[in-house]
């Protein structure tokens, strides 16, 4: 592999996920709002983030070319659905002190994904996988009895998202072009929202100080450049390195949730972590066998020379 294309692939997934672990640190900056303003704002400055990025790379006429058609509008409105309910669960969790559970969420996400390939898909799990599965289930169950309630941020985060991916596998759509689609159709009930908020007098004007606006248009930002970042990173890197960094952004999120916002974390919930993390080791490398074992099977075929 190419030693400079890796460094680069290595530095935009890194960021990409750093940027993820990190948020929460954003939405606590602006929860002067409620979620639901917070959410709508998001939708809102995305559009108008991407809009700006496809005139810049000379994509805005293509992408006004898959607006027209009805049949991509079809398509979004699954992938709009879920990321709407995994934005707003996320945005809600972080700013009700759920960072640590966010966190839960993010970390199990994988292997959810890989439990609904085996149910819709039919595709089969190795052993390690089952395994992995099983020792996370022990985590949420011990997290449950011993939290006394079912981790309903955490499971919503890792179950939506997980719904997103598998609808957008259909998707024809660059990274770019999607984002902005699904925040299209987002966005037609978030700006009456947030207009009737503004007229209502629940909003930003007259509530708080005129820089609010500059913060908040900041989420367009920052919720479009690590997709753009991580977008770049898969480009250059194995899928095993990216299957790596991607616990980066849940283990960002889980020291800031003890160390920043300083909530609980108990031997309790370090038990429940302890079975989802010896899951995430075991479905790791289990990924890493599976890929290796490709590559020995590809390197067999090839004739030799």
């Amino acid at each position: 592999m190419n030693r400079k294309k890796y460094v680069e692939g290595l530095t935009y997934g890194s960021l990409s996920y750093a940027m993820w672990g990190l948020l929460p640190l954003y939405w606590k900056l602006v929860h002067d709002i409620s979620p639901y303003q917070v959410f709508a704002h998001r939708v809102v400055w995305s559009f108008l983030f991407v809009t700006i990025l496809l005139m810049i790379r000379n994509e805005w006429s293509e992408f006004c070319g898959i607006v027209k058609d009805k049949q991509e509008w079809i398509r979004i409105i699954g992938p709009a659905v879920f990321i709407s309910l995994n934005w707003m669960s996320y945005i809600w969790g972080v700013n009700n002190g759920y960072v640590i559970e966010a966190s839960l969420g993010y970390y199990i996400n994988p292997l959810i994904v890989t439990l609904f390939g085996r149910i819709f898909f039919n595709e089969r799990l190795n052993r390690l996988q089952k395994i992995s599965i099983v020792l996370a289930s022990i985590g949420i169950l011990l997290r449950t009895i011993m939290y006394g309630k079912i981790p309903f941020v955490g499971l919503t985060l890792a179950i939506t998202f997980a719904i997103y991916g598998l609808l957008k596998k259909r998707s024809r759509l660059n990274s770019i072009s999607g984002l902005g689609f699904e925040t299209l159709v987002i966005g037609i009930p978030a700006l009456p929202f947030l207009l009737i908020s503004e007229i209502s007098g629940k909003g930003i004007t007259g509530n708080l100080p005129w820089y609010f606006w500059l913060l908040i248009a900041l989420s367009g930002m920052v919720t479009a450049v690590p997709l753009i970042l991580f977008a770049e990173g898969m480009k250059r890197l194995p899928l095993t390195i990216m299957g790596f960094l991607q616990y980066l952004s849940p283990t960002l999120q889980l020291i800031m949730g003890i160390f920043v916002f300083k909530e609980e974390f108990d031997l309790s919930t370090l038990a429940a972590f302890a079975f989802i993390w010896m899951g995430i080791i075991l479905f790791t490398y289990s990924q890493y066998a599976v890929l290796r074992g490709r590559e020995v099977v590809v390197a067999m075929e090839e004739p030799l020379e």
